[in-house]
């Protein structure tokens, strides 16, 4: 093994996640750069690069914390259960929407079993720890998902998982990566989408906040049933009907940024062939009917989620697709 990627054991730690403590087995360490580590737990693996950190729950190979720059830059409800003993979504983060997005299709069989927004967000990922790597530029955790007999009791198809998360100095990279395997008999369709949910700063409320540039894209909103509207407006905040906004931004840019009302500070979200985008936040009367939210949970959030939404993609036996996001700061 080279210099730049060679680890080491180090140490033991703990981190406290959601009311419960996770403890860590020794961590992989760079010699040259003790503030540079990977820690794995029985339920997350906690990457370290100076003052930044991000959290991974390995059900869903969920995203459940980025710190940078010392602040949290994402939102977790204090509801949100990340043992892997658990069956249910984690509510905050970066979950995975996979095979689908949204309810799964009513007319055909190959999604009958599915819940809304597929398995990948529910089911136990594996934390490659070959694969994981510490360079001098990067900390990269390798996650991967295949069927199991659990997902083979809703969904028919060989697929392979492949899911990267690379904290850099600045930024915070998020990569998936789907193959359908070469002895595959059928192809393989999916929806994909990475359901972010952005913390917002002390004081803001989702209406105080904005998402550049949206205008002239065609968008479908949940909220009023309009399909296909063109969005006239170049900067949108985050409001509607009672504060509900659900909306699927089509063929979004690939550069987009959150912003706030009387602030300087922004968020750079940079997407990688996922074309579409989801702006959603419940709004405060909806919000209290989310089991799994803390009380006004829903005002220190946004989601905006780069995605894959239509048409479905299709690869064949063989082929594989890849797409990211990037979460950097102005």
């Amino acid at each position: 093994m080279s210099e730049k990627n060679s680890v080491c054991c180090r140490r033991v730690e703990y981190v406290r996640c959601c009311g419960s403590d996770f403890s860590l087995s020794p961590l992989l360490s760079s010699p040259h750069s003790p503030d540079m580590s990977i820690a794995p737990s029985s339920d997350t693996v906690t990457l370290s690069l100076g003052a930044s950190s991000v959290v991974v729950a390995l059900k869903g190979a969920t995203v459940i914390s980025y710190q940078h720059d010392g602040q949290e830059r994402l939102f977790l409800s204090s509801k949100a259960d990340v043992r892997t003993s658990d069956p249910n979504a984690i509510r905050g983060g970066v979950p995975i929407c996979w095979p689908v997005f949204g309810p799964p299709p009513a007319d055909n069989a190959l999604y009958a079993k599915l819940k809304q927004h597929g398995f990948a967000r529910t089911s136990v990922w594996m934390f490659d720890e070959s694969q994981s790597k510490i360079s001098q530029e990067e900390i990269k955790a390798v996650f991967t998902l295949q069927p199991t007999e659990q997902i083979r009791a809703v969904w028919s198809l060989p697929f392979l998982l492949t899911y990267t998360v690379h904290l850099l100095p600045y930024s915070l990279r998020l990569s998936l990566h789907v193959q359908n395997p070469t002895d595959a008999v059928a192809s393989l369709p999916f929806q994909a989408l990475l359901h972010a949910y952005f913390r917002l700063p002390e004081g803001v409320l989702p209406p105080q906040t904005l998402v550049s540039p949206l205008d002239n894209l065609a968008y479908n909103d949940k909220v009023t049933g309009e399909q296909k509207v063109n969005e006239s407006r170049r900067v949108v905040d985050v409001d509607g009907p009672k504060g509900e906004v659900d909306r699927v931004y089509f063929r979004a840019p690939d550069e987009l940024t959150i912003a706030y009302k009387g602030r300087t500070d922004s968020v750079k979200v940079t997407k990688t062939n996922l074309p579409d985008a989801v702006l959603w936040n419940p709004g405060p009367e909806k919000g209290k009917t989310i089991k799994d939210m803390h009380e006004n949970g829903v005002d220190s959030y946004i989601c905006l989620e780069p995605g894959l939404t239509e048409p479905f993609q299709y690869l064949e036996a063989g082929e594989s697709w890849h797409s990211g996001m990037e979460i950097s700061f102005a």
